[in-house]
């Protein structure tokens, strides 16, 4: 993903048409030079900045997920629009008096959200083999990274299993909210009929994190913005 995204940000501005020789001028030098720079400035961003967390997963404890029995955190975003990148979730065996290594299936999904509910299913990871290994450990999901999320919109990350023997672990306190690092969280629900209805959850431990990297749009209009100003100087130095 961290490749990709640095060749779509760049490959606009520097390929040339097919059959037509582009001179590698200053300014275009110039322009490259800029736009490294920028994708360097935003390296961190593009391995995936956490922007909504309800971690550790400290408790041996959490939410039993089923087939029909779903939780859901929703969540808004924030002024830019982003790919979704990694999502992180805490899992425990259920009951937490069975025994591990365990392999249990796991569906992460993300839904749009109409009156802070999920409403429509947007990606998800289909049944995901997770091998529990241990009690109170984190297990990260990126087969939805890619996933376009707009800007200062709500959607529902939702957590699903095809058995009961599996549990959205928790962070060990009832009262500790998620962190907001960019994102704003919403709330917690929770559905016992597949999603048909869903109620708001009193629990908002489980244990989480979101993670996601700029569109490619953004990255490009911030190396336009560099330009600009790198010429702007050129200008003003000449």
């Amino acid at each position: 993903m961290k490749y990709l995204l640095r060749f779509s940000a760049i490959a606009p501005c520097v390929e040339p048409a097919p059959g037509v020789a582009t001179p590698f001028t200053r300014a275009s030098k110039a322009t490259a030079a800029t736009l490294t720079i920028v994708l360097l400035l935003s390296g961190s961003a593009l391995q995936g900045a956490v922007m909504l967390s309800n971690l550790p997963n400290s408790s041996d404890g959490g939410s039993t997920i089923t087939a029909t029995n779903w939780k859901a955190v929703v969540f808004t975003t924030g002024s830019q629009p982003t790919l979704l990148s990694t999502v992180t979730v805490g899992l425990n065996p259920n009951p937490t008096s069975a025994s591990v290594p365990m392999t249990q299936n796991v569906t992460v999904s993300l839904y749009s959200v109409s009156d802070n509910t999920p409403s429509t299913l947007l990606a998800t990871t289909g049944l995901t083999p997770v091998a529990m290994q241990t009690r109170q450990e984190l297990y990260s999901f990126n087969s939805i990274a890619g996933t376009a999320m707009e800007a200062s919109t709500a959607y529902a990350l939702v957590l699903s299993s095809d058995a009961s023997t599996i549990k959205w672990g928790s962070n060990g306190s009832s009262g500790n909210t998620p962190t907001d690092s960019g994102y704003t969280y919403n709330r917690f629900v929770q559905t016992t009929d597949s999603g048909d209805n869903w109620t708001a959850s009193l629990a908002v431990n489980n244990a989480f994190s979101i993670a996601v990297v700029p569109e490619p749009g953004a990255l490009g209009l911030a190396a336009i913005g560099f330009g600009l100003v790198a010429a702007a100087r050129r200008r003003r130095a000449a």
